[in-house]
């Protein structure tokens, strides 16, 4: 089962921002891994943020959602590990 990826305007926005090749890491890890077991491959995340899940790329935090009925991934946010939480 793979799920199908969705990026936030603000997300888009990120990976646009920075360095292409660390960006198209981060396409490709989410392309090729995440899609297989989002659940399995991220870390459920706690207090302000429950209910969404972090997956790590480096030094580079991926914030998303995820939809099991519609087998979807929303990505929120694309930030570096020090200000992913802000």
């Amino acid at each position: 089962m793979s799920y199908k990826v969705i990026w936030n305007e603000d997300a888009r926005y990120e990976l646009k921002e920075m360095d292409r090749q660390v960006a198209s890491r981060i396409v490709g890890k989410v392309e090729n891994h995440l899609v297989k077991s989002p659940t399995d491959l991220g870390v459920e995340l706690r207090g302000q943020f429950a209910g969404l899940y972090r997956y790590r790329v480096g030094k580079w935090r991926l914030i998303y959602s995820i939809e099991p009925r519609t087998e979807t991934i929303l990505i929120l946010r694309v930030e570096h590990r020090n200000s992913a939480y802000d």
